[in-house]
């Protein structure tokens, strides 16, 4: 059974901004009734790998993606 990464979120405030396919995102992280969200564009995902995937259309590790992880 592979191992599961156990991820910090980011602080509550942090923005991420990514360059893709010619224009910048900026990824902010928020809290929702006590959980840490991600909102991207005015609309809000439960992951960066979420949020990631709304621009990518494809599987991808939001937590590269935006470079938050440090690993």
């Amino acid at each position: 059974m592979p191992k599961t990464k156990t991820r910090t979120p980011p602080k509550l405030g942090s923005a991420f901004k990514k360059d893709y396919q010619g224009i910048t995102y900026s990824l902010m992280v928020v809290e929702q009734k006590g959980r840490v969200l991600y909102r991207l564009q005015g609309e809000t995902f439960n992951s960066p790998t979420a949020a990631a995937k709304s621009l990518t259309k494809h599987a991808v590790n939001g937590w590269l993606f935006w470079k938050m992880d440090k690993s």
